[in-house]
């Protein structure tokens, strides 16, 4: 499972304070690179960015954050916002090198499709897909299952290769109605048996959103995605419990030969106190 630490975006509250807000603000570098450090060595594959809340001054913020990740951690980054001028800049301070880029996100909105594909094409990066269109996010599953066929044929025929297509079939909070999360495991599954090539990603910790407990939540909708295909997710990498969880559901579906990747985990002390 590709996972994408979730941690630097700027709407993300701290103690109900919006520390990574006024972290990127006063261009904390300091609070930033410990941020970045953290999830890499917590086993992100991407670090995502996000400073959406910055209305004003979001396109010299991302530029910013792209700098401080990038010379913090080899990890490669996940440009979070459909702003142009700000994914324009910080793509541009992007080391190539250090991976393929990843943008987040692209939907079947006509004006948004447009303006966020070409970047996809010029810097041949991955992009997650948004199950949704001119006609908002729907809350039926089938009409989500629609705009995510259009999109993937769409991005196909543009010339973006299927692999790098990871589409997201949006995750309601389960507090919205109890078939929400079974509904988005369909769609996952339905979505990999018609599109052998096509990756599939969440924001998970959404499910839980207004609920007790959240962790516990969020751990299962996990595993249970996992179950039904889900290759990535924007999740919270500090969480040792998930991450344990995630890595022992790998081995026990053999995405993990000779569980050797468990082991070394084991080895490693990634699961004491667990």
């Amino acid at each position: 499972m590709l996972i994408v630490g979730e941690r630097i975006n700027t709407s993300r509250k701290v103690k109900n304070e919006r520390a990574i807000e006024t972290a990127v603000v006063n261009r904390d570098r300091a609070a930033i690179e410990k941020l970045a450090k953290t999830q890499h060595e917590a086993g992100s594959d991407y670090i995502d960015i996000n400073a959406g809340t910055l209305t004003s001054g979001e396109p010299e913020a991302l530029e910013w954050l792209t700098s401080v990740v990038q010379d913090a951690v080899p990890a490669p980054i996940c440009f979070d916002t459909p702003n142009t001028d700000a994914l324009a800049r910080a793509l541009s301070a992007y080391d190539a090198k250090r991976g393929q880029p990843f943008i987040n996100s692209i939907t079947a909105e006509a004006a948004r499709y447009q303006a966020i594909l070409p970047f996809v094409l010029q810097y041949k990066s991955k992009v997650i897909a948004l199950a949704m269109d001119d006609s908002g996010i729907q809350s039926d599953p089938d009409k989500r299952l629609a705009v995510a066929r259009k999109l993937i044929n769409d991005l196909s025929s543009a010339g973006v290769p299927l692999e790098d297509i990871y589409m997201d079939p949006l995750t309601f909070p389960i507090g919205s109605g109890s078939d929400v999360a079974v509904s988005m495991m369909e769609i996952i599954e339905k979505l990999k048996a018609e599109f052998p090539g096509v990756r599939t990603i969440a924001g998970l910790s959404n499910v839980s959103h207004g609920m007790p407990a959240r962790k516990i939540l969020n751990s299962a909708m996990t595993i249970l995605c996992l179950g039904k295909g889900l290759d990535a997710g924007i999740i919270d990498p500090n969480d040792r419990y998930l991450m344990a969880l995630i890595a022992a559901a790998e081995a026990l579906m053999g995405r993990d030969e000779f569980c050797s990747r468990y082991i070394s985990l084991f080895r490693q002390g990634a699961f004491e106190g667990l």
